[in-house]
């Protein structure tokens, strides 16, 4: 094999070499611009200086590098830098999407080199990081997710929007704003209660209490009214009783705020069905109640659509369809009883309903059933309601507080009995 052919270096070409490499330019870069080879000039550099091969790792610019190569499952990123430095650094600059891809190795390495900058030939740090992944899902998952996903690009039809059911079965709604205290005084932080706020919040929970139910179908609105809805029975600001209460305005104008606040609350039901009004006597204020109900049947007498029940018996019924529903206070009878007086007192409805329940109130306050869950007794439900009214003093006194604020909206569909409730939580 004859020998290659070998190019003498000339005085000029040695001159140009030496100005080159005083201006810190690379030996690679010194060969592209003479035209030699690398080994060529590397030779060249040696013999007229004298000095050793340089290691690559020492010439900055011709020892940057990155690669990232991907093979099947595994993915692997080297780079050699000065600007990048940390394993975040290299997996951004490789684009690695890290809900694919996990990290399984990092290795970082550091040392000074020779390179090039706006100031000249100065010592600059290269680092040396690698980092070895492995995808989080094999790559054969990852092919056949991409092929059902484009087929569901293909795959596109014109589904129609679904029709609303329309719930013609015809529904009753009970309106149970129990134990209102209109005319009560607390005070006790955050449950501040007058006869103002009592006002605003009974007919904001009439309203709120419609609106949430006005999908429904409903033929007729039950409307229980009294269960300590005057928080006093006199003049003399007592209870029924003789008990003494801290009131907040006189007698009068209580008695007059509470009747209006009715009117208002069945004038607003009556814009979606007819109204009907049981008198629940509470223990507060039997009398007082009695005259309310005797002012709504005399307010509503030339209405079709509102019927008033102003009977003294002090618990009440009421049939729809399949369902027999029970009132009373709650704090006179054991509530275990309440299933054999009602089977007792309505035998005939009881024969025709399979859906029954007592509605009680006078518990409001902390830590009762009545917030908690519900008391079923020989096939009749018991619930006992909670109030809308804030915390007094004596309840204060006694440690009932914190308690759930709400009046409840109870639906019952004629034919399937029980469809759910509602509350309006005071605010």
């Amino acid at each position: 094999m004859g020998k290659k052919n070998y190019r003498p270096w000339t005085a000029a070409e040695i001159e140009e070499l030496k100005s080159l490499k005083a201006e810190g330019f690379t030996r690679r870069q010194i060969a592209e611009s003479l035209g030699r080879s690398y080994n060529s000039v590397t030779n060249r550099i040696q013999s007229l200086g004298g000095t050793q091969k340089t290691p690559d790792k020492t010439d900055a610019a011709e020892a940057q590098k990155f690669s990232h190569i991907t093979k099947g499952d595994q993915s692997n990123i080297n780079s050699i830098s000065d600007r990048i430095r940390t394993p975040a650094e290299a997996l951004e600059s490789a684009n690695i999407d890290l809900d694919i891809w996990e990290v399984e190795r990092t290795t970082v390495n550091s040392w000074e080199a020779m390179g090039k900058t706006e100031n000249g030939l100065e010592t600059i740090t290269l680092w040396q990081i690698k980092v070895q992944l492995k995808r989080k899902a094999p790559h054969f998952v990852l092919d056949s997710l991409d092929k059902l996903f484009d087929r569901a690009k293909e795959h596109s039809p014109q589904i129609p929007s679904p029709k609303k059911k329309s719930k013609a079965d015809p529904h009753l709604l009970e309106l149970s704003l129990f134990d209102a205290h209109f005319g009560k005084l607390c005070w006790y932080p955050g449950t501040e209660y007058d006869t103002k706020k009592a006002e605003k919040l009974y007919l904001d929970a009439v309203d709120t209490l419609i609106e949430k139910t006005s999908g429904w179908n409903i033929e007729k609105i039950l409307f229980p009214v009294g269960q300590d809805f005057f928080h006093v029975d006199n003049w003399k600001n007592t209870t029924t009783r003789g008990t003494v209460m801290e009131v907040d305005s006189p007698f009068q104008l209580v008695f007059e705020t509470g009747c209006m606040a009715l009117v208002h609350a069945i004038d607003r039901c009556l814009t979606v069905a007819p109204v009907e009004i049981l008198w629940i006597p509470g223990n507060h204020d039997i009398s007082t109640s009695w005259y309310l109900v005797r002012f709504l049947a005399a307010w509503y007498r030339k209405s079709k659509n509102v019927k008033v029940d102003t009977s003294v018996m002090p618990r009440k019924y009421f049939h729809y369809g399949t369902n027999l529903i029970g009132f009373t206070h709650g704090n006179m009878e054991a509530h275990r009883d309440l299933p054999a007086i009602m089977a007792g007192e309505k035998p005939l409805e009881w024969s025709k309903t399979s859906w029954r329940e007592f509605h009680l109130g006078h518990y409001h306050r902390a830590k009762q059933i009545m917030f908690t869950g519900v008391d079923e007794f020989g096939g009749v439900r018991v619930r006992v309601l909670p109030s809308l009214s804030g915390t007094d003093s004596w309840h204060f006194q006694k440690g009932y507080v914190n308690n759930k604020r709400a009046a409840e909206g109870y639906l019952w569909s004629k034919n399937d009995g029980y469809s759910g409730h509602f509350s309006a939580n005071a605010r």
